[in-house]
């Protein structure tokens, strides 16, 4: 893996209009032994991808179509969507909704494309490719009330960006559990079929093609204006901005030792929306959303790494191990992101990640307490299982600067 000056150089060259990276929450950014690759997985134009010559990442910006796939699969929501972004996308498909009956259709642009004035355009939400819904969206689309969700692409077999398809199929498949552990109602699926009920009604006298010339105005007036806001911003603010984004790059890890903590908001909307739908059964989901980390106390070298390096504070440090009291850590399913930093950080290969999780524990907030072992060595004999990571990986280099 590169180094994390060069990993940082490298993943800002995704920065644009259509997305917007958040380094310091990159997991290659935070831990460089980490092996996080989803957003080259599934990049669909292959602007995100990884060189097997030179066994790194590798980017080409000029090849972004702004689809946001990459900030689907994104578990620290490093990359941000901007084409549309997550609140102009639920307001459409909102829309889409009120539009045909509760029904919410989205589909890939290219369909729209070749389906240009047969569609009542208010009907259906448009996105650059289906791998930019996620799961937030559809739980919220749900819990207000949306009674069938679909999902409708293009020809993906033949399509140069056929890997969000697999995306979506993949979101829809664990928005599925997550409908049936909380008992919501709504139909979600995927077709390679518009439905009947936005075919455009011919009986219509209203002037169809001015409201959708209206539309792409409105659509594109969004997209330049955003640019333009954030080009105005940059341009009075330049100095500020400048301090403030190195400050964001290098930050200083916080009181207790850890590097700071990020829980996406998706995830927060998302446990909202199915606090709304109601009470989840006492089952067990397997997602790709969620993990549950289980530590063996007796490999354990009480270094407490695993909540030094998690970037949403799923795992959080207890106690001093300097003061004679128990200390440890604490794991709240709920905030993982199954990003995997822990069990890459873990010297002793302690952690194991399950891929399951109570759905009941996401709503209660139940938490696992890990008591760990005194370590032998005692802080005035220099902490050496801290001073070896921080030599390690360093933290004081990559943070403190």
């Amino acid at each position: 893996m590169p180094s994390v000056d060069s990993m940082m150089g490298l993943i800002s060259k995704i920065d644009s209009p259509f997305v917007t990276v958040h380094q310091n929450r990159c997991i290659l950014v935070r831990n460089r032994n980490a092996d996080c690759l989803r957003c080259a997985s599934v990049c669909t134009s292959g602007c995100i991808h990884y060189d097997e010559e030179a066994q790194q990442l590798a980017i080409t910006p000029d090849k972004c179509i702004g689809c946001g796939t990459c900030a689907t699969n994104c578990p620290t929501c490093c990359l941000e969507a901007h084409h549309p972004n997550d609140a102009e996308l639920y307001d459409e498909c909102a829309g889409a909704a009120r539009a045909n009956d509760d029904t919410v259709v989205i589909a890939c642009g290219e369909l729209l494309d070749r389906a240009r004035g047969l569609v009542d355009e208010e009907k259906a939400a448009r996105v650059e490719c289906l791998g930019r819904v996620e799961e937030s969206l559809l739980t919220t689309l749900a819990s207000e009330g949306a009674s069938k969700i679909v999902l409708v692409s293009g020809n993906c077999e033949h399509c140069d960006h056929n890997t969000g398809r697999d995306m979506a199929e993949s979101v829809v498949e664990t928005e599925r559990a997550l409908l049936d552990a909380w008992g919501g109602e709504c139909e979600v699926r995927i077709s390679s079929k518009l439905p009947k009920s936005v075919r455009k009604d011919e009986k219509n006298t209203f002037d169809a093609s001015k409201r959708k010339a209206f539309l792409e105005t409105k659509r594109e007036g969004m997209r330049v204006g955003a640019v333009a806001a954030e080009q105005a911003t940059e341009s009075f603010l330049s100095g500020t901005e400048e301090a403030e984004k190195q400050a964001s790059v290098y930050v200083k890890t916080m009181e207790d030792g850890t590097l700071p903590h990020f829980l996406p908001d998706r995830r927060e909307r998302l446990l909202d929306a199915l606090a709304t739908i109601g009470e989840p059964k006492d089952v067990m989901i397997e997602t790709r959303l969620w993990g549950h980390v289980i530590i063996d106390t007796d490999k354990c070298q009480s270094c407490q790494m695993c909540a030094v390096f998690c970037p949403t504070g799923a795992l959080r440090k207890f106690g001093d191990p300097d003061s004679g009291e128990p200390f440890g850590v604490e794991h709240y399913p709920g905030d993982c992101v199954k990003c995997r930093c822990c069990t890459n950080i873990c010297p002793a290969g302690a952690l194991e990640l399950s891929e399951e999780v109570f759905a009941q524990d996401m709503i209660a907030g139940m938490t696992d307490r890990y008591v760990m072992k005194q370590p032998a060595v005692k802080k005035n004999t220099a902490h050496t299982i801290w001073h070896t990571a921080q030599t390690m990986f360093n933290i004081e280099e990559v943070y403190e600067r």
